[in-house]
């Protein structure tokens, strides 16, 4: 990787569905250039495929991030997570821990004390959660979003295409769903693939879930080194996405984040391999879609 292919690649994790021309543009290549850059990290495994990532509260789920410290049987503490929900995502990072994202329903408290329960001997390292608000979606949104899971990228006029409905209508339910967050476009990459730079997270919490002042303040210090913007897992804790060039650069980074008053703690993770297992959501989507239908 150099400094263009990292530019690149931030500007995908923050919009997946961003034209090679508007990026081409912003970091100073031609828009044939960047085709052929991100072609490049296709095939050589750095990207592994788009993503239209969705607020699973918006179809009604709590979703809880926990990290597990195991023994090495990561494949055991997915089956045991699968008895309270759907995995969407899973982080593995050095030192056996692994970071989950569940979708689960039902009492949530329930469900993160049960936790503890489930996955003994291993130990759960923190948990964060959000509680499901489910969105009033239509019918178009529902068949909009199925085929966005398919192809992340598909343009507008291939998606009114497939549905039959007009480019308009696509255009304006997308924009309502990105504009509401319900809807967001990115790519998966393989932290073990970004040669040169090292991939790490960032668990912050913060003093005051309202806080704005400091996320700006934590905006502004690590600005340079997010690969994507923070990511709210509960009302106080946010996730960093963050690179470094070195061990010291890294360590830096996370000093300078615990030294802005208001944050009250900041833990990390250095990712290996990262898992995104959004099958499941398909098949939600479409049984809505056929309740829809007997409706």
């Amino acid at each position: 990787m150099d400094c263009k292919d990292l530019a690149i690649l931030r500007a995908l994790l923050m919009d997946g569905r961003a034209s090679y021309n508007s990026i081409g543009r912003r970091v100073g290549l031609s828009t044939s250039t960047v085709r052929s850059r991100v072609l490049n990290m296709l095939n050589t495994g750095l990207i592994t495929r788009f993503i239209a990532s969705i607020d699973i509260t918006a179809l009604g789920y709590n979703m809880i991030h926990l990290a597990v410290k195991h023994n090495g049987n990561e494949a055991q503490v997915m089956e045991r997570l699968r008895l309270l929900g759907n995995i969407l995502m899973s982080v593995t990072c050095v030192g056996d821990i692994t970071v989950f994202g569940l979708a689960s329903k039902g009492i949530l408290k329930e469900r993160i004390d049960l936790l503890q329960v489930v996955l003994q001997p291993h130990t759960v390292l923190y948990t964060s959660s959000m509680y499901a608000m489910p969105r009033r979606l239509l019918r178009n949104d529902l068949r909009i979003i199925r085929e966005l899971l398919i192809e992340p990228r598909a343009s507008i006029k291939s998606i009114a295409s497939r549905l039959n409905i007009s480019t308009r209508t696509v255009k304006r339910r997308l924009d309502y769903m990105l504009n509401s967050n319900i809807l967001h476009f990115t790519v998966l990459i393989n932290p073990s693939a970004m040669r040169g730079f090292i991939n790490f997270s960032m668990i912050i919490t913060l003093n005051d879930s309202n806080n704005s002042k400091v996320m700006s303040r934590l905006g502004s210090a690590l600005d340079n080194n997010l690969l994507m913007p923070f990511i709210p897992v509960s009302q106080n804790r946010l996730v960093g996405v963050l690179y470094s060039e070195s061990v010291e650069d890294m360590n830096e980074l996370i000093r300078r984040a615990r030294s802005i008053d208001g944050v009250a703690n900041v833990d990390f993770f250095i990712a290996q391999r990262v898992q995104w297992m959004d099958e499941w959501i398909g098949k939600v989507i479409d049984h809505m879609l056929h309740n829809r239908d007997d409706e």
